[in-house]
């Protein structure tokens, strides 16, 4: 609408009324946009104040940067210098240690020669000492020796002419004089008494503990035989294997014949494991174990020795292993000298052994012990071995054969001679206070007794096996 027709609408009034809110909205409206041009304006200096301090901030750190390099430049100038005059002082104090070094050196060898030397001539007048005293020890052991020489001539001489004046004067005092300790236990009713009892629980054991090792390995050896398909006839001295030459083999040979010693080493190394646990118990049952230990070392050793000199039983294995007389000669010493070891070492357990029957070991019982525990039942033993080899029939059995099995079993005195005879060395040994009772076991006797016989009877006309 124009204004001249507004004018008229709103009239006069109106209209200035009308025309001043226009002009006051005009000026709002300038107002607002002279704000803006404000606000623009302000910000636009904003930016460029920023602007100019931040290129204000980088040439300050550009020229800090500057100074800073030139600075560590500067240091490392001076470091370098630094560092030039400290090796220079270095090398100049090293050389002057070397030179101390070499002097000390030369100062030392110098003290190391005179030392020497000294050490030398002291060295050289010790020699010339040492050959003295020794010139003198030989002419005296020489003396000694000829002096022992002469001592024993002469004892020799008293010794045979006392043993002839003996000989030449043979009664009953001689023989008092020989076994006056056997006397004294005879006289002796309860000595007497107790060696009677400890010789035939020994005895008894000593049978046992064989007849257990040889009952088992005939057992084991059967048992192997079959797996060969042998017939075999046990006997109560020998197994007889019913079959012909040509049906042995190397194998069967060396398996069979190896049983029994190889049965007696085993079970022997486990009963003197079980006797040393078992040692220090007051029973007389630990014996069985001592003495199966002996028996199981005299079928392997004792089986070694008579086997490679007489060719027999256990010899055959080594014959079929193809040693020649050189390595059957070194097998047999070698047997010698195990059984002759086993018995030295042997000697202390059956010393221990009398805790069975005494609380105390000392010269007074020591022979007693000995006699009544181990030399009698041994010989006693080894007689009722011997029987048990003796074949009732010779048409299964050879004389060749017994006297093998007779010189094996008789190899136990190998060890029981060494035994003796260290037996002797030992000293006191106490055991405790607990009182002893020596009583015949009736248990062993009539276990040893049916076993012998059964043994002995029972396989009088042999077991067949494998038929």
């Amino acid at each position: 609408m124009k204004e001249q027709t507004k004018k008229k609408i709103l009239g006069r009034k109106f209209y200035s009324i009308y025309r001043r809110v226009r002009y006051i909205r005009f000026l709002k409206k300038k107002r607002k946009l002279r704000k803006k041009q404000l606000i623009i304006e302000g910000k636009l200096e904003k930016i460029e104040i920023n602007k100019t301090y931040k290129e204000q901030k980088k040439q300050e750190r550009i020229l800090y940067k500057q100074k800073q390099k030139q600075i560590k430049l500067q240091n490392k100038q001076e470091q370098r210098e630094i560092k030039i005059k400290i090796k220079e002082e270095r090398k100049k104090a090293k050389a002057l240690e070397k030179r101390k070094q070499e002097l000390e050196r030369q100062e030392k060898k110098q003290e190391v020669l005179e030392v020497k030397k000294r050490i030398k001539e002291k060295e050289l007048h010790d020699k010339i000492i040492e050959q003295k005293k020794k010139n003198l020890s030989k002419l005296e052991k020489k003396e000694n020796k000829r002096q022992q020489k002469e001592w024993r001539r002469l004892q020799r001489k008293e010794n045979f002419r006392n043993f002839i004046h003996e000989i030449k004067t043979f009664d009953r005092q001689t023989l008092k004089k020989l076994f006056w300790w056997a006397i004294a236990i005879a006289k002796n009713k309860e000595q007497r008494n107790s060696f009677l009892v400890i010789t035939l629980n020994s005895f008894f054991l000593f049978i046992l503990s064989y007849m257990f090792l040889y009952m088992l390995s005939q057992i084991i050896t059967v048992w192997v035989s079959l797996s060969f398909e042998y017939k075999t006839i046990v006997f109560y001295y020998k197994i007889f294997y019913n079959i012909d030459s040509g049906d042995w083999s190397a194998d069967s040979v060396k398996i069979l014949y190896s049983i029994m010693p190889v049965t007696g080493l085993l079970f022997g190394t486990i009963f003197i494991i079980l006797y040393s646990t078992f040692r220090n118990e007051a029973g007389v049952f630990k014996l069985f174990f001592l003495w199966g230990f002996i028996h199981g070392m005299v079928m392997f050793f004792g089986s070694l020795l008579m086997g490679t000199l007489l060719n027999k039983d256990f010899g055959w294995v080594i014959a079929y292993m193809y040693y020649r007389d050189t390595g059957k000669m070194v097998f047999s010493i070698f047997s010698i000298f195990a059984l002759v070891s086993i018995g030295t070492i042997i000697s202390k357990s059956f010393l221990i052994s009398g805790n069975a029957y005494f609380n105390f070991i000392d010269k007074t019982n020591k022979k007693f012990l000995l006699s009544s525990q181990v030399i009698l039942p041994a010989i006693f033993g080894i007689l009722v071995i011997i029987a048990l080899k003796i074949p009732n029939d010779f048409y299964f059995g050879t004389t060749d054969e017994m006297f093998y099995e007779i010189m094996k079993v008789s190899t136990i005195l190998l060890l029981l001679i060494p035994l003796l005879v260290s037996f002797r060395s030992f000293n006191d040994t106490y055991f405790d206070e607990e009182p002893r009772k020596i009583k015949l076991n009736w248990a062993y006797l009539l276990i040893t007794v049916i076993v012998v016989f059964a043994l002995r009877y029972g396989f009088t006309a042999g077991l067949h096996f494998g038929e």
